[in-house]
C-alpha cells in the first residue's frame, strides 16, 4: 500500500513540476491599436457582441482597427488572447496613427497611450456587458476619464 502511494505522490508531483515549467513563461499577446489621425481620448472594445466580428491573433498580435467613434464591437470574449484567469495583460501596446487607407502613417508616443482597464457592467434583466478601455493622448485627455464607456 506505502509503495502505491509512494508512486502517486512521484507521478504528482512530476506533474505539477512540469506544468509549473511550461507555463511559467508565457505571456499575453501584443496589442496594436490604429487609430485614426489625430485621435485622441479613449477606444472602448466591447466583448461577446453577437454578429460582430471576431478578433484574431496574427503573430503573437491583436490589431485593433478603431473607427472615428473609437468604439469597436467584437464577438469574442473579453478574454481572448489572454494566457490565462490570473495572468491577462498584454506583452507590449502599441499603436499607430493611421491615414484613410488604413495605412500606419506615425508612431503614437509612448507617453501618450495611457491608462486603459476592463471591466462590466449589467442593468436589471439585461446581459452583463464585457468591455475594455484604452485612454489616448495627453495628461489632460486621461484625466477625462472615458465617458464613451456608460454611453454604450
Amino acid at each position: 500500500m506505502k509503495y502505491k502511494i509512494g508512486i502517486v505522490m512521484v507521478i504528482l508531483v512530476f506533474l505539477a513540476t512540469f506544468y509549473f515549467f511550461t507555463n511559467r513563461n508565457k505571456t499575453g499577446v501584443d496589442q496594436t491599436y490604429l487609430l485614426p489621425m489625430n485621435f485622441k481620448g479613449c477606444v472602448v472594445i466591447n466583448y461577446d457582441v453577437i454578429k460582430a466580428p471576431p478578433l484574431q491573433i496574427k503573430n503573437n498580435e491583436i490589431t485593433y482597427t478603431v473607427p472615428d467613434d473609437g468604439i469597436i464591437d467584437t464577438s469574442s470574449p473579453m478574454e481572448y488572447g489572454w494566457v490565462n484567469k490570473n495572468h491577462s495583460g498584454a506583452l507590449r501596446i502599441n499603436a499607430f496613427y493611421v491615414d484613410e487607407n488604413r495605412k500606419k502613417v506615425k508612431r503614437v508616443p509612448q507617453k501618450e497611450i495611457r491608462f486603459g482597464a476592463t471591466g462590466s457592467m449589467q442593468e436589471a434583466g439585461q446581459p452583463e456587458k464585457k468591455y475594455r478601455y484604452q485612454i489616448f493622448g495627453s495628461k489632460e485627455i486621461e484625466n477625462q476619464g472615458c465617458p464613451a464607456v456608460m454611453l454604450n
